[in-house]
C-alpha cells in the first residue's frame, strides 16, 4: 500500500495543478459557447420573417461548432468592430448593472432606429391593421421596463411619448439589446427609452437630445451614419451631440451603431466622418455594412430583399426603393433581419466587456499571487470628457466649457414655460413645442404622421420666439485617473520595464561597435548627426491669430467651445427638392439687417431632412427675440413657399 501511495502521489499533484489552472482560465475558454447561447434569443425573435421560415442566422450542432453561414462568426464580429477603445465607460455601466442597481438605456438616432417598416408590438393598436396610430400606453402594458412618459418634473401633467408605432418594435434592434441587458442584469425599475426621429441628424439631435431622452441615462445607444450628410460641418455636428451626451451627470456610456444604405451613388456615408470624432472621444463603434457587403454583391437579387425592408407599403414610386428580383426594395431602411443581426453584435461586443470586467474570484486571487505577472490587473478607466474638442481651436491653457443645450422641439412631449431659457420657469404658463410670443401672425402647427411642424403659406407671416441666453457653464474638472495619466511618461515607463531585458544586449551591441569602429566612414557617421535640425525659435515666422482660424480644416471654428464667442440661437427645418418649400428671413432683437435667410427647397431630390441653421452668434447673456418672416420670393421651381419649422436651439 505504501507503495501505492509513492506511485500516486505525482498524479494527485498533477491533477490538482491541472484543475486549478482549469478554473483559472476558464473564463477565458467559454468564449465562443456563451456568444451561441446569447444570440439564440434574438435568433429566435425574427425566426420565420424571412421566407420559408428560415432563421436569420444558422447555428450548427449541439457540439457548438460556428456553421460557415452563421453570420456571427468571429471574421465578421472583427469586420463589424469599427472601433473598440478601453471600454472604460461601457464597464463602468456594466459593475452598475452588475451591482443590481437599475439603469437607463436611451436612443439616440433616425427613421431605422424608429424601426422603420417592422411589426408594431402585439398590444399596439395598428398591429396587423393599417389604422391611424394614436397616442398611447398600451405598448408599455406589457413591458414595464419602457417609458412612454418622460417629462420634466417641474411640468404638472405628464404627456405621452411622441413618434412612430415601432419605437418598442420587439423586432427592433434597441429593444432586443434592453431585454438582453435586462435578462441579464434584471431589475424591475430599468428603463428603455428610444427618442429616435426620423429624418434629422447630429445637427439637431446635438442642441435637442435632451428633448428625447432622460439626463440620467446610464447607456445610450447612437444610430446616425444614413442621416447626417456627406459633408466636413458634420464633423462639429457630430462631435457637439456627443460631447453633450458624455458630459451627462450620470457619466453614461455610449455606442455608436452603423447602418448603411445604398441609396447613392456612393457607399461612402457620413459614418466615415463620424470615425474620427469616436476614437478621439473613446466611444466603441459597431457597423454592419461589411458584414452584409458581400453577401449582398454574391447575390443581389436575394439577399437585397433579405436585408431591406420590403413589403406592401414599399413600391417603386418611392425614391428611395430600387428592384430586385421583381421585388420593391426599400435600400434605406434595414429589414427584421437586419436589425437583429446589428442587435446580435453589439449583444457580442457588450458580452466580452462583461467578460472582461468581470471580477476574479476568490480562488483566482489566490492564484495570482503565484502568477502576477500574467494575470492582468484591473485596468485604469478613464471616465472624463477630453478637456479640449477636436474641431475647436487648440488652446492648452483654457478648458473647454460644459455643452448646455436649450431646445425647443415640436416633436418633444415635454413640457416648457413661454420663454426659451435652460432654468426652465412655468410660473407663467407652460406648453408643448414651440411657444409663439405676441406679435406672431401667420403660422399654425401642422403634422404628417408622426411629424409635428409650426408652418406657413402667407409671405409676411411673422413667428417670434423668445429665449434666454445663459452665461458660460464651468469648465470641464478632471478626475484624478486624468490627473494621474498626465503625470505618467509613456515612454519612461517602458524604459524602465524593459531595462534590465536589454542589459546583456547593449553589453553586447557595445562590444560589437568598438570592434567595427575602425571601418566607420565619417563623413557617413557626420551625416547620421546631422539628418534633422531643428529651426531655431527666433527663425521661425510668426503665426498670427488671423492665421491660426483660416488654416483650420473645418469650415470654420467651434464657436460653441469658445468661452468668449457668447451665445448662439439656430432653428431646425425642413428642407426638399419636392414639397414645393420657400424660404425666410430670420434675425434676432431689431437687428434685422444682419439677418439670414434660410431656403427650405434644394436640389437633393431622393432626401427629404430637417436640417439645422444658425441664425446668429455672439450674442450677450440675457433675454432676446428671434424674428422669422416668410418671404415671398423662393428657391422652389414650382413656386412653392411653404416653410415648416420644427424647432429653436440655443446656449
Amino acid at each position: 500500500m505504501m507503495t501505492i501511495h509513492r506511485v500516486n502521489r505525482p498524479w494527485i499533484l498533477f491533477t490538482l495543478l491541472f484543475v486549478s489552472l482549469l478554473l483559472l482560465f476558464a473564463p477565458f475558454t467559454n468564449h465562443g459557447s456563451g456568444n451561441r447561447e446569447r444570440l439564440k434569443g434574438v435568433i429566435e425573435s425574427v425566426r420565420g420573417k424571412g421566407k420559408g421560415g428560415e432563421a436569420v442566422m444558422v447555428l450548427e450542432d449541439s457540439e457548438g461548432h460556428w456553421d460557415e453561414a452563421d453570420k456571427m462568426r468571429e471574421w465578421e464580429f472583427n469586420r463589424a468592430l469599427q472601433y473598440e477603445g478601453t471600454g472604460s465607460r461601457i464597464q463602468a455601466f456594466i459593475d452598475k448593472a452588475r451591482s443590481g442597481q437599475p439603469f437607463t438605456v436611451s436612443v439616440i438616432g433616425g427613421s431605422v432606429s424608429k424601426g422603420r417598416g417592422l411589426t408594431p408590438p402585439p398590444d399596439h393598436p395598428r398591429h396587423g391593421s393599417h389604422k391611424r396610430p394614436r397616442q398611447g400606453e398600451e405598448q408599455a402594458k406589457n413591458n414595464p421596463n419602457i417609458d412612454l412618459t418622460e417629462v420634466p418634473s417641474s411640468a404638472p401633467p405628464k404627456q405621452t411619448q411622441m413618434g412612430a408605432t415601432t419605437l418598442y418594435s420587439k423586432e427592433n434592434l434597441h429593444v432586443m439589446i434592453f431585454d438582453w441587458l435586462n435578462s441579464t442584469f434584471p431589475n424591475p425599475k430599468n428603463r428603455f427609452v428610444n427618442g429616435a426621429q426620423g429624418g434629422v441628424g447630429a445637427g439637431y439631435f446635438g442642441w435637442c437630445f435632451k428633448e428625447h431622452i432622460p439626463e440620467d441615462s446610464d447607456l445610450i445607444l447612437v444610430e446616425q451614419g444614413i442621416n447626417d450628410l456627406l459633408d466636413m460641418e458634420v464633423i462639429s455636428f457630430y462631435e457637439h451631440l456627443l460631447r453633450g451626451l458624455l458630459e451627462l451627470p450620470n457619466k453614461p456610456a455610449v455606442i455608436n451603431v452603423e447602418t448603411f444604405t445604398t441609396l447613392f451613388p456612393s457607399l461612402l456615408s457620413s459614418s466615415a466622418f463620424h470615425q474620427g470624432v469616436l476614437n478621439f472621444y473613446d466611444v466603441p463603434s459597431i457597423a454592419i455594412r461589411d458584414v452584409i457587403l458581400p453577401r449582398l454583391l454574391a447575390d443581389p437579387d436575394k439577399q437585397m430583399p433579405r436585408w431591406f425592408r420590403t413589403g406592401d407599403e414599399v413600391t417603386l414610386k418611392d425614391p428611395k426603393a430600387k428592384e430586385y428580383g421583381g421585388v420593391a426594395v426599400d435600400v434605406m431602411h434595414i429589414s427584421a433581419r437586419g436589425h437583429a443581426l446589428a442587435a446580435g453584435l453589439v449583444i457580442r461586443y457588450l458580452q466580452d466587456q462583461i467578460e472582461r470586467s468581470a471580477p476574479p474570484s476568490y480562488f483566482r486571487k489566490a492564484l495570482s499571487r503565484f502568477a502576477s505577472s500574467y494575470i492582468k490587473k484591473p485596468p485604469l478607466r478613464i471616465l472624463d470628457v477630453p478637456s479640449t474638442s477636436l474641431t475647436g481651436q487648440f488652446d492648452p491653457f483654457q478648458r473647454d466649457p460644459m455643452h448646455v443645450p436649450v431646445c425647443r422641439s415640436e416633436n418633444s412631449p415635454r413640457l416648457h414655460g413661454k420663454v426659451s431659457s435652460a432654468e426652465d420657469d412655468v410660473s407663467e404658463g407652460y406648453g408643448q413645442g414651440l411657444q409663439l410670443a405676441d406679435g406672431s401672425h401667420g403660422w399654425i402647427q401642422w403634422s404628417w404622421a408622426e411629424k409635428r411642424y409650426l408652418i406657413s403659406r402667407e409671405p409676411g407671416a411673422i413667428a417670434i420666439f423668445d429665449f434666454i441666453i445663459s452665461p458660460p457653464s464651468k469648465e470641464v474638472e478632471e478626475s484624478r485617473e486624468s490627473l494621474l495619466l498626465a503625470e505618467s511618461d509613456p515612454i519612461e515607463q517602458s524604459l524602465i520595464e524593459i531595462d534590465d531585458e536589454n542589459q546583456d544586449f547593449e553589453v553586447e551591441a557595445e562590444n560589437a561597435s568598438e570592434n567595427e569602429s575602425d571601418s566607420v566612414d565619417e563623413e557617413e557617421e557626420g551625416r547620421g548627426r546631422d539628418k534633422f535640425k531643428p529651426i531655431a525659435l527666433s527663425s521661425r515666422p510668426e503665426i498670427l491669430e488671423s492665421d491660426k482660424e483660416s488654416r483650420r480644416f473645418i469650415s470654420s471654428p467651434n464657436k460653441r467651445q469658445n468661452r468668449g464667442s457668447g451665445g448662439s440661437i439656430l432653428i431646425g427645418y425642413q428642407r426638399s427638392a419636392k414639397l414645393g418649400l420657400g424660404s425666410v428671413w430670420c434675425w434676432v432683437d431689431d437687428d434685422r439687417i444682419q439677418g439670414t435667410q434660410v431656403d427650405g427647397w434644394w436640389k437633393l431630390d431622393k432626401r427629404n431632412m430637417g436640417m439645422v441653421k444658425e441664425i446668429a452668434s455672439g450674442l450677450q447673456p440675457g433675454k432676446h427675440t428671434l424674428h422669422c418672416e416668410l418671404l415671398k420670393e423662393t428657391l422652389d421651381p414650382s413656386g412653392g413657399n411653404e416653410f415648416r419649422l420644427f424647432a429653436v436651439m440655443h446656449d
